[in-house]
């Protein structure tokens, strides 16, 4: 078991510190990600000063106007500390105008930034100071080195005005390092290093500078992808044969610019970033042999304790006699599991005559259980039925339930040849009630006007809500002339019946469309409902408030009729 367990510690240790590797690779991969794209984001945005200053110097020189360019470029140097110097400069390469008026007159065409901007922006590698070294402070041992950047200025037509260039400071980027670097150097305890394309260390450790990288990490670096390995980097402060951990990643060309390709790294001793794997593996292997051995002894004692008792238990069941109750299995209580097993055993006959008991009776119960559940079904079915038939706000019959007792009134009508008449009515103006007293003052209004139809029409008639604020009602064995009667009704008890409020009330009133007829074999519902919806459109366009019928409407259509063919 020992050997099982500091085997199976091993192999979980492996995998543990295997991502535990992984893990700290892929940290100082991400963390040279961030400085490639910081770097390459702060170069981008001196390259965009540089377009910004260039477009108004280019303005103002194509215009002949005096301006402070010389002001301009004095404070892009002082809002970013990475300048060492911004010129303009005019297409013969003579300094117009400079920051602190450095190099002003002097003639600079011979310099690669001027010749290679004056046809595209351009950015050019790390190089030592010439003519500005004498001119700028020096607080370093190490001779000052400048990153070019320069942009052609033109003309509206195209032409060649002249180029805008600056010097940066090198030791900016080991500014960038510094500041991202520092939140993480208690955790990562790691190193920056920048060197050229061709792997010649531009900042780096004291004492690196110049230093070739090892081909193995350049190679790996110079790819687009980023990613770590553990090698020796080949520093001069690094030739003692230890292998780093390095996360590296490339500078890549921008749109408007062909960038330097540097390589970004950052390394950390491999004996340093692999410490706390080593120490997990040797905590978890020394752990897992710890426990191995508890677990035996442990697993010993209990064994011993565990079978005692079930040995006895084993002899008193090769004895047993169901019948006979001083043959029964005694209760012990050497340890739980143990106490509720003899307990089962000893119980399990007379369990199993209840049980035989209780399915007797649940066999007896369940015809009577099964009548209930029937009744609650048939209840709920009801309920669902009412439910469908039932219009939610009003509790009025719902069009659906309207159409299908409508139909089945019309064949009754064209057995009997009695009269059957409809009433269709709505609210007037029943927007603006919404519009000015919200929808809830609406569906109480809605509420209000059923209650007032459904206490003025017979119980034998057939009152539904058909939609919004329009309501039906059907009258079976009755004709224009009484259905007309019971409308106006209707139209009288509503205008006395103003909805009450908390403050004050609202004023209802409807308009009502009659029509009846004694249907025949070809008439159908929704014949004698067009008829009701017509003459209900014929009181809303007389003014509201009133209630039209069919035949009045039919015989002014025929006379109108009339008299447009006289």
């Amino acid at each position: 078991m020992v050997v099982a367990t500091t085997a199976g510690t091993w192999f979980a240790s492996d995998l543990a510190v295997d991502a535990l590797r992984k893990s700290t690779g892929q940290n100082l991969e991400e963390v040279a990600v961030q400085l490639r794209d910081k770097i390459q984001l702060d170069l981008h945005e001196r390259y965009s000063d540089l377009m910004v200053a260039a477009a108004l110097a280019s303005e103002q020189m194509e215009n002949e106007q005096d301006s402070d360019v010389t002001g301009m470029l004095n404070a892009l140097e002082k809002n970013f500390l990475a300048y060492a110097w911004l010129g303009l400069v005019s297409p013969d390469g003579t300094v117009l105008a400079s920051s602190g008026d450095m190099l002003k007159g002097m003639n600079v065409g011979h310099r690669p930034w001027f010749q290679e901007a004056s046809t595209k922006p351009y950015l050019g590698d790390a190089h030592e100071a010439l003519l500005l070294a004498e001119k700028l402070e020096n607080e370093s041992e190490r001779p000052l080195r400048f990153v070019d950047v320069a942009v052609p200025l033109t003309s509206s037509d195209g032409g060649f005005l002249g180029v805008l260039g600056a010097h940066l400071y090198l030791d900016w980027v080991a500014g960038i390092g510094e500041s991202l670097l520092a939140p993480m150097q208690e955790r990562l305890q790691s190193e920056l290093i920048v060197a050229d394309k061709e792997g010649k260390v531009l900042i780096g450790p004291e004492g690196s500078l110049g230093s070739t990288l090892n081909q193995s990490l350049i190679e790996a670096a110079q790819s687009d992808k980023p990613g770590y390995m553990t090698t020796r980097t080949g520093l001069k402060t690094q030739a003692n044969g230890e292998d780093y951990l390095v996360g590296y990643s490339r500078m890549q060309d921008h749109d408007e610019y062909a960038s330097f390709n540097w390589l970004v790294l950052v390394s950390k001793p491999a004996e340093e970033a692999f410490l706390p794997a080593r120490e997990l593996r040797n905590t978890l292997v020394i752990s897992g042999a710890l426990v191995a051995i508890v677990l035996i002894l442990f697993a010993s004692t209990m064994a011993r304790r565990t079978t005692r008792p079930l040995l006895q238990m084993a002899h008193e069941a090769d004895n047993l006699d169901p019948d006979n109750p001083s043959t029964l299995i005694q209760l012990r209580d050497d340890y739980q599991e143990v106490k509720v097993l003899s307990s089962v055993l000893r119980d399990l006959i007379q369990r199993l005559a209840e049980k035989t008991r209780q399915m007797n009776e649940l066999n007896t119960n369940l015809e009577h259980r099964v009548a209930e559940r029937t009744t609650e079904l048939e209840e709920a079915n009801r309920r669902l039925e009412e439910t469908v038939r039932t219009d939610s706000l009003t509790g009025l019959n719902n069009r659906r339930f309207f159409f299908e007792l409508g139909h089945s009134a019309v064949k009754k009508s064209v057995r009997s040849g009695k009269p059957l008449s409809v009433i269709m009515f709505d609210a007037d103006l029943f927007k603006k009630v919404n519009d000015t007293y919200g929808h809830a003052v609406g569906d109480k209004a809605l509420i209000q006007l059923s209650e007032v139809a459904q206490n003025t029409v017979r119980e034998i008639d057939l009152l539904a809500r058909i939609g919004g604020e329009e309501f039906a009602i059907l009258l079976e064995d009755s004709d224009e002339d009484a259905a007309a009667e019971v409308a106006e009704r209707l139209r009288k008890t509503v205008n006395d019946s103003p909805v009450a409020l908390e403050r004050g009330e609202v004023m209802l009133s409807i308009s009502a469309g009659v029509a009846s007829f004694v249907p025949d074999r070809d008439n159908k519902l929704d014949d004698l409902l067009v008829y009701a919806d017509k003459a209900l459109y014929a009181a809303k366009s007389s003014g509201r408030n009133r209630v039209c019928r069919h035949s009045e409407t039919s015989s002014k259509d025929r006379s109108s009729e009339g008299d447009l063919m006289g």
